[in-house]
C-alpha cells in the first residue's frame, strides 16, 4: 500500500536523522521561547491600566512573527538536509529559502481559503434550507474535511520544493500529485491517527506530562514536514521509498 510505504518513509527519514533534526531545532526552539518571553512581559506589563489598541496589536505582530520565523526556519531547514544534503547548523542567517517558503504557505493558505469558500456558503445555505439537519451537516464537514485534507497536502508538497528553490513549487507538487488522490486521502488518515497516538501524552499529568506533550508537538512538526518532504521527492523527482 503505497500510503503506508509513504508514512514508513517519512518515519524511517525522522528517525534517521534525529541528530540534525535536534541540531536544526535548536534556533527555532529559541525563538519561540523569545516569543513566550515577549507574551509574558507584556502581560505583567500591560495588566495595569488600559494600554492603547495599538500597543496590544504591535506585541500581538511580534509574538506571531516570531513563532512564525520559528516554524519557517525548521521547514525551510529540514527540507534542504534532506533533498539537499545541506548540513544542519544550529545558527544559521535567514535567506531566500525561507523567504520563498513563507510566501509559498501564505499563497497556499490563500489557495485553500479560495478553494474551500464556495462549497461552504453552498453547504450553509442547503444546511439552512433543510432546517439545519445534522446530517446533512455531519456529511459536509466529512466531506469538506476530506478535500482540504487532500488539497493540503497536494499543495504542501510545494512548500519543499520551494525551500531548495524549485521553479513553480506549488504548481509542480499539484501536478506531481494528480494521480493519487486515494493515496493521499489513506495517509492523511493514517498521519492523523499516528498525531492522535502523539497527543495522548497531553493526557500524563504534572511535569511529566509537560515534558512529554512538547517532545509529541516536536515530533509531530518534524513528521509533518518529513510527509511533505517525502511527498516531493518521491512524486516530483522520483526517488524511491524505503
Amino acid at each position: 500500500m503505497l500510503a503506508f510505504r509513504l508514512l514508513r518513509h517519512s518515519i524511517l527519514q525522522l528517525t534517521g536523522n534525529l541528530g540534525a533534526a535536534l541540531t536544526l531545532s535548536v534556533l527555532p526552539l529559541l525563538l519561540a521561547a523569545l516569543g513566550i518571553g515577549i507574551g509574558m512581559a507584556a502581560h505583567q506589563a500591560l495588566a495595569v491600566g488600559d494600554p492603547p489598541g495599538i500597543i496590544v496589536a504591535v506585541v500581538a505582530v511580534a509574538i506571531v512573527a516570531t513563532f512564525v520565523l520559528a516554524f519557517v526556519s525548521l521547514a525551510a531547514s529540514w527540507h534542504r538536509h534532506v533533498l539537499l544534503g545541506e548540513r544542519p547548523q544550529v545558527f544559521r542567517s535567514f535567506g531566500g529559502s525561507e523567504a520563498r517558503y513563507f510566501w509559498a504557505a501564505v499563497r497556499m493558505s490563500l489557495g485553500i481559503m479560495l478553494i474551500v469558500f464556495m462549497p461552504m456558503i453552498l453547504i450553509v445555505a442547503l444546511t439552512s434550507a433543510l432546517n439545519g439537519s445534522i446530517y446533512v451537516t455531519m456529511l459536509a464537514s466529512l466531506i469538506i474535511g476530506i478535500a482540504v485534507a487532500i488539497i493540503g497536502l497536494r499543495l504542501g508538497t510545494g512548500l519543499a520544493g520551494a525551500a531548495i528553490g524549485a521553479a513553480k513549487p506549488l504548481t509542480t507538487g499539484w501536478k506531481g500529485t494528480e494521480s493519487c488522490l486515494g493515496t493521499l486521502l489513506l495517509l492523511a488518515v493514517f498521519s492523523q491517527i499516528l498525531q492522535t497516538i502523539l497527543n495522548l501524552a497531553s493526557q500524563i499529568p504534572g511535569l511529566v506530562g509537560l515534558v512529554a506533550t512538547l517532545l509529541a508537538a516536536w515530533l509531530g512538526t518534524l513528521l509533518s514536514l518529513s510527509i511533505i518532504t517525502t511527498l516531493w521527492g518521491h512524486f516530483v523527482e522520483g526517488r524511491a521509498l524505503r
